[in-house]
């Protein structure tokens, strides 16, 4: 009896981390559109847009959003059809073009990174959450307490997989975009003739695009996590221009004016003196929990592929637990020099596995029988990667730059000498 009930349950949280998508659970792109919507509305979302508005002002700033949430479109649907054609994830991808000993210390990397963010994150929900209770109710409960009570929920959200990611997605996001609505609405009639003098020029022009870029790479490059659910091209590209492109600009653009207006660089004070409250209250709460659901989730698979063995919600639990424990650390001013710096290894990977797949293979799907044959390790893949991420640091170190946009430089790099390493390699 014991047996029916564990395999119940295993077929019942069954979200195929290690094998293909079948093609009747695939579902529509506005759908998992608004599972990377629900990034744009966290807080890093609204730092973002709030300092790239002080620094360059809106003039400025609307163009630097829109071109950065154009250059991200375009990377999210290019690495989503990889994903929709193959239906698999992206850490599954890599094992096809990296070898399987390569795509498990990259995947490795990638959980290191993504339960790094999820620790920061919940370590940065209960900071401002505690400040909120304090202002709003006169309490101030014990950071653990907010910590373990977040973890908790955020794991046993994640357990449930991608059909209940995509339907609270679909469900909060048209909430939290009336918050945000509300607070741009608030800033137009709050010395609005301040919003285009305030700038400290902190940002050029070209920083305020790669950082409206940076901030949503990683997404990009697990777009095959989500997207192997898409049922068509069509579906894919509206699953990329839908969050990157049209939620984060008007995210990016209402935190900008609203940051102006008050004339505050701290995005709790904007809400506050904006008049949020409790809407304030519940946009934290709300997107931080659907931020961190998708890290947790994403970071499951990476570990899925590592141990394919193992059962995907044993795998959450687990991830939860250590992610919820590196949140007690209170690692968050020294730990997230440490994971930006992880990021640089995401660009490289995402254009190998791009053009391995459309050039090299010419769209012939990965076949998950021919897993047990595939090589320990492409070292054309590794060279490749190594020489990005050197680009990478080069650009961001201000050695030399081609197109003045970090990311683009990395893409452009890795994709030409993968294609021509890959193309001399013996037949």
């Amino acid at each position: 009896m014991s047996d029916v009930k564990t395999q119940s349950v295993d077929e019942l949280l069954e979200d195929y981390a290690t094998t293909p998508v079948p093609h009747d659970k695939t579902v529509g792109g506005v759908r998992i559109g608004m599972i990377n919507g629900a990034l744009a509305f966290s807080v890093p979302g609204l730092i973002t847009g709030l300092e790239i508005g002080q620094s360059i002002g809106i003039a400025q700033g609307i163009f630097a959003f829109l071109l950065g949430g154009l250059i991200l479109s375009i990377m999210g649907a290019v690495t989503g059809l990889v994903g929709m054609h193959n239906r698999l994830t992206a850490c599954m991808t890599m094992k096809f073009v990296f070898g399987s000993t390569g795509a498990n210390i990259l995947s490795f990397a990638f959980v290191l990174s993504l339960l790094g963010w999820y620790g920061v994150n919940i370590d940065l929900f209960s900071r401002v959450t505690q400040e909120l209770w304090q202002q709003l109710f006169d309490y101030s409960p014990q950071i653990w307490l907010l910590e373990i009570i977040a973890g908790v929920l955020i794991t046993l959200t994640t357990i449930w997989g991608f059909k209940l990611l995509e339907r609270i997605s679909t469900l909060f996001i048209p909430l939290l975009f009336l918050v945000i609505a509300y607070m741009l609405y608030q800033s137009l009639g709050y010395q609005s003739e301040n919003v285009v003098n305030q700038v400290d020029n902190g940002f050029t022009f070209g920083e305020a695009v790669s950082a409206v870029v940076g901030s949503f790479i990683v997404s990009v490059v697990l777009m095959p996590d989500f997207t192997r659910y898409s049922a068509s091209k069509k579906d894919t590209v509206v699953a990329s221009f839908l969050p990157f492109f049209l939620l984060s600009s008007f995210v990016y653009l209402a935190s900008a004016m609203a940051g102006l207006a008050v004339g505050e660089s701290d995005v709790l004070v904007v809400m506050l003196t904006l008049g949020l409250g409790s809407f304030a209250f519940f946009l934290l709460i709300i997107s931080s929990w659907t931020t961190n659901v998708i890290n947790l989730y994403s970071a499951s698979l990476g570990l899925n592929a590592i141990k394919p063995k193992m059962k995907e919600w044993h795998i959450i639990i687990f991830a939860g637990v250590l992610g919820t424990i590196i949140s007690s650390f209170n690692l968050l001013d020294n730990f997230i020099d440490f994971l930006f710096s992880l990021s640089i290894i995401f660009t490289p990977v995402a254009a190998i596995y791009v053009v391995d797949f459309f050039l090299i293979r010419q769209q012939k799907r990965y076949d998950i029988e021919e897993m047990s044959s595939l090589t320990s390790l492409n070292w054309y893949a590794v060279i490749a990667w190594a020489i990005g991420v050197t680009v990478s640091m080069l650009v961001n170190h201000g050695f030399f730059t081609l197109t003045t946009i970090e990311v683009c430089d990395s893409v452009l790099v890795t994709s030409i000498v993968y294609y021509f390493l890959m193309q001399s390699k013996p037949k």
